[in-house]
């Protein structure tokens, strides 16, 4: 495959929602288990749902930023997807091939 170039915006983006999703499955993990909750042994408080409510929209929204931002790049969207992952985690240079 031929080099993809991949632009700092994008790096940016992908790494905005790996921070985002991190946030959503921390939040999440606090929680007490869906099994507690459905034998009444636990509850989740409405805090609690409003908290996790507003990470996940800030995912979505860095999903937003970040999907415009590989389509900016153009190509195949799964290889750019891989390559710009691939990049902003620390796994390549740049230009990921």
């Amino acid at each position: 495959m031929a080099d993809i170039e991949i632009s700092d915006e994008a790096i940016a983006a992908q790494r905005a929602f790996d921070a985002a999703d991190a946030e959503v499955r921390r939040l999440v993990d606090r929680l007490p288990s869906g099994v507690a909750v459905a034998a009444g042994e636990a509850e989740i408080s409405d805090e609690e749902r409003a908290e996790v409510q507003q990470a996940r929209d800030a995912r979505l929204e860095a999903l937003h930023v970040l999907r415009a931002g590989r389509a900016k790049i153009g190509g195949d969207p799964v290889k750019v997807e891989q390559a710009v992952q691939k990049v902003a985690r620390g796994g390549d240079s740049q230009d990921a091939s």
